[in-house]
């Protein structure tokens, strides 16, 4: 039988931030995303904390080229951005160019990387509840040559994603869905052979690879946990958060086994636009480290 072990509690890597997201580990620092102060910052692992980007338009998902420029996707403009070393965003993917919106989280690989869409922008005043999800995607984008393309539709606001170490699996949440999707990855870059590996019961955001196989994922604000299943999808560990939605975690740390879990507090949607929304970046020791970077052609 797999120990669903508890390992609480957490140690406040970071606090007073807005809306943290798309953690990730890069360069021996942790990288986070906030959309509700527009900032890219990178903290080690002792806590010293540095805002890299400034006034972005929701900043979310987070990738590097096989060059080191930094890669980021943008909420509320829809836009996926490369940063060189003198930190001046330059637009490598537009809505002009991918025909969706709310470009999200991101997972690189190669000179690849997917991006998750929610299809909509939430706007002042709209609290969410009549969201259209008929247009939500996966873009996969090309770095070399810029081309982007939709390689998965009509999913229910995907999210969280991940490549296996092999670069032949692709792991996405998708969110109103309540469950964990899984693609082969083809030669070109292609989604083939969609299936479920997961329905939790919740609904679903940020989720990170380990070396066994297992996974760790966040949750809706009905779950009060961050959770690691097996490779089967056997319930193998969790977190308990009191006060925060759990959002996204991602293992980094010198031996790979420190988890980062982003946590934010929000009363209503709008909260994330208007500044009211609270966040905290946390950690905790975990026995698994993380998975390998994965290694996909292209």
């Amino acid at each position: 039988m797999v120990d669903d072990k508890n390992y609480g509690p957490v140690e406040i890597l970071v606090d007073d931030r807005q809306f943290t997201e798309s953690p990730r580990w890069h360069d021996g620092a942790f990288w986070f995303s906030d959309i509700g102060s527009g900032h890219v910052s990178r903290v080690s692992i002792d806590g010293e904390l540095e805002i890299i980007l400034f006034g972005m338009l929701g900043p979310s998902g987070l990738g590097w080229t096989r060059e080191g420029d930094m890669l980021l996707a943008t909420l509320f403009d829809s836009t996926i951005w490369r940063v060189g070393p003198d930190r001046k965003p330059q637009p490598l993917a537009t809505p002009a160019q991918h025909g969706t919106l709310g470009t999200n989280d991101m997972v690189t690989a190669g000179s690849r990387s997917y991006v998750t869409c929610s299809g909509y922008v939430l706007e002042p005043g709209d609290d969410g509840s009549n969201i259209d999800h008929t247009d939500d995607c996966i873009l996969l984008v090309e770095h070399e040559t810029g081309e982007v393309r939709k390689v998965a539709e009509k999913l229910m606001m995907p999210n969280g994603i991940a490549i296996s170490p092999d670069g032949k699996t692709l792991t996405v949440s998708e969110l109103f869905a309540a469950r964990i999707l899984r693609y082969d990855i083809q030669p070109d870059g292609s989604l083939a052979n969609h299936r479920i590996f997961l329905e939790p019961g919740y609904m679903v955001d940020g989720l990170c690879l380990d070396a066994e196989g297992g996974m760790w994922f966040g949750g809706s604000a009905t779950a009060d946990r961050f959770q690691r299943v097996d490779a089967e999808g056997n319930p193998a560990g969790h977190v308990p958060i009191e006060g925060f939605t759990c959002i996204a975690p991602m293992l980094g740390g010198p031996d790979g086994r420190t988890l980062l879990l982003c946590a934010n507090h929000i009363d209503e949607p709008q909260d994330i636009l208007s500044g009211k929304a609270r966040a905290r970046i946390l950690t905790v020791r975990v026995d698994v480290s993380a998975a390998a970077e994965a290694q996909q052609a292209g």
